[in-house]
């Protein structure tokens, strides 16, 4: 039974995305065209990305709800660059962007004592403020800066880029968790923070660099989503944080911190994407569609979520 259970936990969030895309190849013809399946993998791959960053952070026992308004003004950031200084410094912009805003998270959190909690949701609403300020609440046009959506529409050998980004980012992520003394560290904070501390690791410039590394992935995803349009505006990502932080326990990383599990987090975003995808096709109204991916990702959520966990009880451990 042992051995089921261990099969089931790693393997559940794998065999729900494809009986679902089963049911929905079986429900409509054009759920498995090549263009649609490559859709579906590229709406997948925005939220995997800023959730790749988001494991890490709920691997440590945290979380930040900063990451819809950090991926928008990194966005607008990096787009209003691009017309003087070229493409790759727009993109360096922009990820310099979320590193500023995830350290400032950090030092909240860290130095301030602020529970992440609290810490990134007045974050969320300081950075969109930001956001609008900064763009005087207009929309950011690339106009004919095509090279930009080299983000969001290159392919190599015809897989999407934000495809190969996320992929790519989620297994650097899992290397540094299973093979770095940063990943460790980030996991030991996770299944506590006192232990961590009396072992010896230096939690605060730990979780400086985890809330770096998710405000650069949310960066990146908010760079992704702009310059799928070339536009980008302070009301980008909006709901980014709740659908990265679903995901990630979606796919096996517990919210009370110490376990990450990378591949669950891509597995995760698919399964949100594909069920979007299958509830377009039937045209099901989109407030519909919100409705019952909502049901879906709580009743996957309970199902997920640990027991012993408490909120209010790891708010107070983190101080």
């Amino acid at each position: 039974m042992t051995g089921v259970r261990k099969f089931l936990q790693t393997y559940a969030i794998g065999l729900i995305v494809l009986v679902v895309a089963v049911v929905l190849s079986l429900m409509t013809p054009h759920f498995f065209r090549v263009e649609n399946l490559l859709n579906v993998m590229t709406n997948a791959a925005v939220v995997a990305i800023v959730g790749a960053g988001m494991t890490l952070a709920i691997a440590s026992g945290n979380f930040d709800l900063s990451v819809g308004s950090t991926a928008a003004f990194a966005g607008c950031v990096s787009m209003s660059v691009v017309p003087t200084a070229g493409v790759a410094a727009g993109i360096v912009a922009g990820l310099l962007t979320g590193a500023l805003v995830g350290l400032a998270n950090g030092l909240i959190i860290t130095e301030l004592r602020v529970p992440a909690f609290i810490a990134t949701l007045g974050m969320l609403e300081i950075v969109r403020g930001l956001a609008l300020i900064y763009t005087q609440g207009r929309d950011i046009y690339l106009y004919g800066q095509t090279e930009y959506k080299v983000l969001s529409g290159g392919h190599i050998f015809g897989i999407p880029m934000p495809v190969l980004i996320a992929v790519g980012l989620a297994g650097l992520i899992a290397l540094v968790v299973a093979q770095t003394r940063f990943g460790r560290h980030v996991l030991a904070i996770g299944n506590s923070l006192p232990a961590a501390r009396r072992s010896g690791v230096r939690t605060s410039l730990v979780l400086w660099g985890v809330f770096v590394i998710v405000g650069m992935t949310a960066a990146l995803s908010g760079m992704v989503i702009s310059a799928q349009v070339l536009t980008a505006n302070g009301r980008l990502a909006t709901g980014l944080e709740l659908s990265a932080i679903a995901v990630v326990v979606v796919g096996g990383t517990a919210l009370s911190g110490g376990r990450a599990s990378l591949v669950g987090t891509l597995l995760g975003a698919l399964l949100v994407a594909v069920i979007n995808n299958g509830l377009n096709l039937l045209n099901v109204p989109i407030f519909y569609q919100e409705l019952t991916v909502g049901i879906l990702l709580v009743v996957a959520l309970a199902l997920s979520v640990d027991r012993s966990f408490n909120p209010f009880t790891q708010l107070r451990r983190q101080q």
